[in-house]
């Protein structure tokens, strides 16, 4: 009994991924709080208008 209990207490404690430790809990709504995304370069801009232009109906 002993053993399955420090067993099931070893696999949750091993279970949180290193990614997922030390993160904010309380987030602070309406705001964004990941990275910053990269600006677009012009060519991947022109690409992304033309796939939204192939959708105009």
């Amino acid at each position: 009994m002993l053993a399955a209990m420090a067993g099931l207490l070893a696999i949750g404690l091993s279970s949180c991924r290193e990614d997922e430790q030390n993160r904010a809990l309380h987030l602070e709504k309406g705001t964004y709080a990941g990275k910053a995304d990269k600006e677009l370069t012009p060519e991947q801009q022109r690409e992304l208008q033309a796939r939204g232009y192939k959708q105009k109906f």
